[in-house]
């Protein structure tokens, strides 16, 4: 009989108490390599977890980029948008109205009353001032053509309205001013002039400084017959003894008066400077029998 055999069975309380030890101390070894096993398994998985979150971690970090640069993106073109809106805005405002405007009125232009005609070439006005016209002479007293010269003169101007231009100069060394004068549309130094009255004078020809109507002016005068001054005859000597054979006023001579003489009794035409006894003169324009 087995030695060992027979001592189980005489001690079998003994014996199964150490059955039992060897049986905890497996169960317990083979519980630790199985939580071994699975401690491994779960460290695995989690190293695999955090290699997965590791991996994943940039992506997310790329959306949360993209979000950002569309954010951005679109903040920038909202303040893009926003300024043009505002540059729209400037560039093209809103046209206001604007109130009609009433067409302005032609300044109207001042003029003068003539109240004296002084000779064919100078008037006085009302104001008292003196104005010489530019740009013409006309005879003075006692020369040939003074009277007709001063008459046409007051035909066209006196107690008119006239429009006074200035020239190249003020007034002149009596203080009279020097102006064109007009009655409207007419200038009288000009009409003056194509009517033989006055000759063109004072101007850049003579020294004096040019003005701008001095070609017309000039052009006129040369298309001008002027006044008919015939020259003076001397006066016959009386047979009679009884003083000059010519009366006076008249040039050239006219028998003294009476007897009375008409157009037909003598060579015209004839200047009367004077009185006209003999009503040579009948429209009394300062030239007779013309």
């Amino acid at each position: 009989m087995n030695p060992q055999a027979g001592w189980v069975r005489r001690h079998k309380l003994v014996s199964a108490l150490i059955a039992l030890v060897v049986l905890g101390w497996t169960i317990d070894t083979a519980s630790g390599v199985d939580q071994e096993t699975d401690g491994s398994s779960v460290s695995d998985a989690g190293h695999e977890s955090r290699s997965d979150e590791s991996d994943a971690e940039p992506v997310e970090d790329e959306g949360r980029a993209a979000e950002a640069a569309k954010d951005s993106g679109d903040k920038v073109g909202g303040r893009a948008a926003s300024t043009d809106r505002t540059r729209d805005k400037r560039v093209t405002p809103k046209p206001t109205p604007r109130p009609t405007r009433k067409p302005a009125r032609a300044p109207q232009l001042r003029t003068y009353l003539v109240t004296r005609v002084i000779d064919g070439d100078t008037i006085e006005l009302g104001n008292g001032s003196d104005v010489r016209i530019v740009g013409i002479d006309t005879p003075e007293v006692g020369q040939c053509g003074y009277d007709v010269a001063t008459s046409n003169m007051a035909r066209l101007v006196l107690n008119e309205q006239v429009r006074l231009t200035m020239s190249d100069e003020d007034t002149d060394h009596y203080g009279r001013w020097l102006r064109y004068v007009n009655v409207g549309s007419v200038d009288a130094g000009l009409q003056q002039i194509r009517q033989g009255f006055a000759i063109a004078r004072y101007d850049s020809r003579d020294g004096y400084g040019f003005h701008v109507r001095e070609p017309a002016y000039i052009a006129a005068d040369r298309a001008s017959k002027g006044i008919p001054c015939p020259r003076p005859v001397p006066a016959p000597v009386s047979s009679g003894g009884g003083g000059g054979a010519c009366a006076p006023g008249y040039v050239p001579c006219v028998p003294p008066f009476p007897p009375d003489v008409d157009c037909a009794d003598v060579d015209g035409p004839i200047i009367v400077t004077g009185a006209d006894p003999h009503g040579l003169d009948a429209d009394g324009d300062g030239v007779a029998c013309e």
